[in-house]
């Protein structure tokens, strides 16, 4: 296993007794950075492509949400599908609404209740996005069994995250097994 340790220099306390300051980073550490790192990098490739399409990464992540919630997308929902807190959701929602690619309507049996519907608008830039290369392109460094095994071992985490935050039995998408029956390109029949 790899650990190793980055001398931080020195640190100035108060009262001028100087102690050296270590960082200490264990193998599964470094493995996070190197995933939270790639996670980023691989964003940001995404990223430039979409701004082509004139959105951002997130709201072409809402928009496959409420694309993929039909009729029962709420902020609430939508929260609780991409674990982002309900203000950053209400937030983007109302950016989204001004962009004209979602609208917030009351539910007819519960007026209290909102339900977020893609626009026209919403669905042609989120077809047009859909297609972009560079994940396809990004993912080709994988051959097909490296990207299920990928796959798999995202799972794992995914689950083992899930279990830490007591989110037992929720509906994360996407599903465990990618041969499962919900297949996120039945989004582009539509």
């Amino acid at each position: 296993m790899i650990e190793s340790f980055f001398d931080m220099g020195t640190t100035e306390p108060p009262d001028g007794g100087g102690k050296r300051a270590r960082a200490y980073l264990t193998f599964p550490h470094a493995l996070w950075q190197a995933f939270t790192r790639t996670h980023h990098i691989i964003s940001k490739v995404g990223q430039k492509e979409l701004r082509r399409h004139g959105m951002t990464v997130n709201e072409a992540v809402v928009l496959f949400t409420v694309l993929r919630l039909k009729g029962h997308a709420t902020p609430a929902a939508i929260s609780r599908q991409l674990f982002w807190e309900l203000h950053t959701v209400s937030e983007q929602l109302k950016s989204m609404e001004a962009k004209g690619l979602i609208r917030k309507v009351r539910d007819l049996g519960r007026r209290n209740l909102i339900r977020v519907e893609v626009t026209a608008e919403g669905v042609e830039v989120y077809r047009r996005s859909a297609r972009r290369r560079s994940t396809r392109e990004v993912m080709s460094a994988l051959t097909k069994e490296e990207q299920l095994q990928l796959w798999g071992l995202l799972a794992k985490l995914r689950a083992k995250a899930l279990s830490e935050l007591g989110q037992r039995g929720s509906d994360p998408f996407p599903p465990p097994d990618p041969e499962s029956p919900e297949d996120p390109r039945d989004l582009n029949s539509r």
